[in-house]
């Protein structure tokens, strides 16, 4: 009898084990089948919105469940810092061009795309546009357009005033003066947008870049008490309000001629408008301003964004499924438009040119964009958080308290120099 009872015991244990093995094998298959990996990005509802959707589709096609994680802009660097600390980094994110290399330098990688080639189409895109995102040799990142900013003008509103569309600094200043009268800007723009107009005037004014082709920074204390003058001159001619008081819907009320705006954000902010002579409002797109037609540099392009995988990923192929169908997959390309530019990826815009989705404003922006030879590359640095911080510190001094424009612009020389070697 125990010797039977013994046999039923150790049946029994052996049953279980081999059901618990069972049910672990068929766990594992369960995830295998249904992956689980994250995508976070930045954006407004209309991107929120079809990013979902595509997410869906993605789904649909794949075993592969996507959880979605988004904010606004604002928010979303900030966000990320605090997943990378914990972490807790999404396997998938879009990235802006200049956290890329700011975290790179921090020691952060991400995934080597390159590794990734047999899953996502990287023959879609040229080299030169994955150096963007290549960081010693590793593809850490890979563009999903190129993006600058442009001048965009309700033309109705000028010729109200009988001014022309400007094309020089000294006639957008003339044109700020003027509308000033009448309680209207020339071209509402946000604090990036105004620092980005400064730096273009003082490159063309002293002949020299802010920073050179290895990322330097060049200025000492004379070229920027130029940026500071500047500042203070554009400011007090009423082209703009300060940077908190910028409001993209004065450009349809009439209280702004113009904005000054990413390719990017067109749909956002002129996305009742089809084309460039829309019926509800009569937009052209401006002439990035200059000192004279031999003198055009300082103005600069770069990624829109860039799509990355996490280096700690536990599904690097699933991973690159789905950056793949992000940038290259047809109902992808469809349902994202021109909203973020005009993609790079081969197909995507084979896809727009199919449906006769590249005469929207933000296909026009970017042939323009393309055809302004002048425009270079942006270097990351440009887009740093604290060197805008402390250029607003010198410039507002110099501005609104008559600050020695010299010694400010000493000041921020060193801050620069310094924002410049901890991010090299």
């Amino acid at each position: 009898m125990k010797r039977y009872m013994c046999f039923v015991i150790v049946l029994v244990m052996a049953l279980s084990m081999c059901s618990c093995e069972n049910m672990d094998q068929i766990n594992v298959t369960r995830q295998t089948l249904n992956a689980r990996i994250s995508l976070s990005w930045w954006g407004n509802e209309v991107r929120s919105d079809y990013t979902l959707r595509s997410i869906d589709k993605f789904e649909e096609k794949n075993d592969i469940t996507v959880t979605p994680r988004y904010c606004e802009f604002a928010g979303y660097k900030g966000w990320m810092d605090s997943k990378l600390n914990a972490g807790e980094l999404p396997d998938v994110m879009q990235m802006n061009y200049n956290w890329l290399y700011e975290y790179t330098k921090q020691g952060v990688e991400f995934y080597d795309l390159y590794e990734l080639k047999d899953t996502i189409k990287l023959n879609n895109f040229s080299p030169d546009q994955l150096k963007f995102g290549e960081v010693d040799g590793k593809l850490m990142g890979i563009p999903i357009s190129l993006n600058c900013c442009y001048f965009f003008y309700n033309t109705n509103v000028l010729h109200k005033y009988n001014i022309a569309v400007p094309k020089t600094w000294e006639e957008l200043i003339s044109a700020g003066q003027e509308l000033k009268k009448h309680g209207v800007y020339a071209a509402e723009m946000g604090e990036k947008g105004i620092w980005l107009c400064c730096v273009a005037y003082t490159e063309q004014k002293t002949g020299k870049p802010m920073f050179d082709k290895k990322g330097n920074f060049q200025y000492g204390a004379q070229e920027c008490k130029e940026l500071l003058e500047f500042y203070k001159r554009f400011m007090e001619s009423g082209i703009t309000p300060r940077p908190q008081d910028f409001n993209h819907m004065d450009f349809y009320s009439g209280r702004a001629a113009g904005l000054f705006c990413w390719i990017s954000d067109t749909k956002s902010y002129f996305g009742a408008n089809i084309g460039v002579n829309a019926e509800s409002v009569n937009i052209s797109i401006g002439d990035l301003p200059y000192i004279s037609d031999d003198n055009k540099a300082g103005w600069y392009k770069k990624p829109m964004a860039l799509y990355c995988i996490s280096k700690d990923t536990k599904e690097p192929e699933n991973s690159a499924k789905l950056v793949d169908h992000l940038l290259n997959d047809e109902e992808n390309a469809a349902l994202q438009g021109t909203e973020k530019g005009i993609p790079l990826s081969r197909s995507a815009q084979e896809v727009l040119a199919a449906r006769d989705m590249m005469s929207e404003l933000q296909a026009v922006a970017n042939r323009k964009m393309n055809g302004d030879v002048y425009i270079d590359v942006m270097s990351p640095v440009l887009e740093n958080e604290q060197l805008m911080k402390d250029f607003y510190a010198a410039g507002d001094d110099v501005t609104y308290n008559n600050a020695d424009a010299l010694k400010k612009g000493e000041e921020f020389s060193r801050a620069a120099a310094k924002v410049n070697e901890n991010a090299k």
